[in-house]
């Protein structure tokens, strides 16, 4: 996710209990291509901000990250890059989220998830706005683990949690979505479009 609301205008710095880590991408990096070497060694910065914290004596809560660079502008992480940072974290006693609010349904083409391209499955999953397609929406998937915690004798609540029409709306989202294989459209415009690119690329 980005640190822009830390480092922009305005923002006041990163938080003493925050690491930001460099982004893993494979085209203007300091690792460059998708090789699994490459998101190895994207990791290894995971690793470090991990070994930051042990030295501040902290422990380690969470590494969240988009499941593909949205804001970061469009970055599709090299291979093995979730999977390496997740191992880091998780050894570190930390969870791991994917935010899929960019990249979730379908439209990666491939996969329904942004996280499957990479052969991981977060601790939590977070959606936002095209869950509900226009209709404010967001949901939060996480382990049975997890959801227990909240099951502690005080009453888990949010004012418009579990709204029956907002649930209403989002199952009719994923009805359109596989009745009208918006996912498989999603796949065949994405490769048209990068044989597209690619052949620009040859003649420029």
């Amino acid at each position: 996710v980005s640190p822009y609301k830390h480092d922009g205008p305005g923002g006041k710095g990163r938080p003493p209990f925050v690491q930001k880590v460099i982004m893993p991408d494979p085209y203007r990096g300091p690792y460059l291509g998708y090789s699994a070497a490459s998101g190895s060694a994207f990791a290894g910065h995971v690793a470090k901000a991990v070994q930051q914290v042990e030295a501040d004596g902290r422990g380690v809560a969470a590494f969240i990250c988009e499941s593909l660079m949205g804001c970061g502008g469009q970055i599709v992480f090299p291979d093995a890059y979730m999977a390496a940072a997740f191992r880091h974290v998780r050894a570190a006693g930390g969870i791991c989220i994917a935010d899929e609010v960019q990249t979730g349904f379908g439209r990666v083409g491939t996969h329904f998830w942004g996280f499957q391209t990479q052969g991981v499955v977060p601790d939590i999953v977070t959606m936002g706005k095209p869950a509900g397609n226009g209709h404010p929406l967001a949901v939060v998937a996480t382990t049975p683990e997890i959801a227990d915690r909240f099951a502690n004798g005080m009453e888990y609540f949010n004012t418009f949690g579990g709204n029956p029409v907002s649930c209403a709306i989002g199952l009719a989202v994923l009805d359109v979505i596989e009745q009208e294989g918006l996912q498989e459209n999603a796949r065949v415009t994405g490769d048209y479009l990068m044989a597209g690119l690619r052949s620009l690329q040859e003649r420029h």
